[in-house]
């Protein structure tokens, strides 16, 4: 069956009714309190990085040298400004900060879910557990194999204008929404996503430019604010720009799952 184009004025319009109903409040609010927690434990990090480094300086390094100590100085006071931290070990910190990102895998699987499904007035418990530790770890092992080819390509290809990696990520945009709608497993689901984006990525281009800008306004915002105040506001802005990414994307997959036909639709 030829696919129709995307309708992308109506993609737009439902992404953002999703986005705002209680569904899109509950999964901004859970994304924020992990973001909180992983503020947290990057700062901790930061700062334990920063004082071994101190130390290693100190013993070292000549510290009557002007420009050594100077160096010491700076590094103390970007310890004194970092915010909230938890005094724990570098490898109990980079341990919270992967399970952190798995969670968070979890949370964007549980939003693809009822935002295909179309529940507005609450994520149900079908969309919260059905099979979600197997597609958590598929959604997970998908965004590092998209990040690893994306960074490959772009060292390979900078010299193209990364037009390769522009056209790779268009190709795996539906990844996740394969794995968490269709359960998929990974290698299906990123065969399924490029075959969907076919004669599609114009369109889908498009909405990865709204989710771009959206993305340059947040960073703009969250870094003219400082301390916890700044802890939080990230947070809550990168939680927005994430399931606002998830209510866009998704519903252009199930827009262009319903022009495959009936057969080829997945169940949601």
């Amino acid at each position: 069956m030829q696919r129709e184009s995307l309708d992308l004025t109506q993609v737009l319009a439902n992404a953002v009714d999703n986005f705002l109903s209680v569904t899109g409040g509950q999964l901004v609010a859970a994304l924020t309190v992990i973001g909180i927690a992983n503020g947290i434990l990057s700062q901790s990090l930061l700062v334990e990085i920063l004082e071994d480094a101190i130390v290693s300086a100190r013993e070292t390094l000549d510290t009557s040298d002007p420009g050594v100590q100077a160096n010491i100085d700076a590094l103390e006071q970007t310890i004194e400004s970092v915010g909230l931290t938890v005094d724990v070990s570098v490898p109990v910190l980079l341990i919270g900060l992967i399970g952190l990102a798995v969670v968070v895998e979890a949370v964007r699987i549980v939003a693809v879910r009822a935002f295909a499904s179309g529940e507005l007035d609450g994520v149900s418990t079908e969309s919260a557990t059905r099979r979600l530790p197997i597609a958590t770890v598929y959604g997970f092992i998908a965004v590092i194999v998209t990040w690893i080819a994306i960074v490959v390509l772009s060292a390979l290809t900078f010299f193209l204008l990364f037009v390769p990696v522009l056209f790779v990520y268009l190709g795996l945009l539906f990844v996740r929404q394969e794995i968490a709608i269709a359960d998929a497993g990974l290698i299906e689901a990123i065969s399924n996503s490029w075959q969907l984006t076919k004669g599609n990525r114009w369109d889908l281009l498009l909405l990865v430019v709204v989710l771009f800008v959206v993305a340059i306004v947040i960073q703009l915002l969250t870094t003219q604010v400082a301390g916890i105040v700044g802890l939080v506001l990230s947070a809550l802005l990168g939680s927005t720009e994430a399931i606002f990414g998830a209510a866009l994307v998704t519903e252009a997959y199930v827009q262009l799952r319903a022009d495959t036909g009936p057969e080829e639709q997945p169940s949601i």
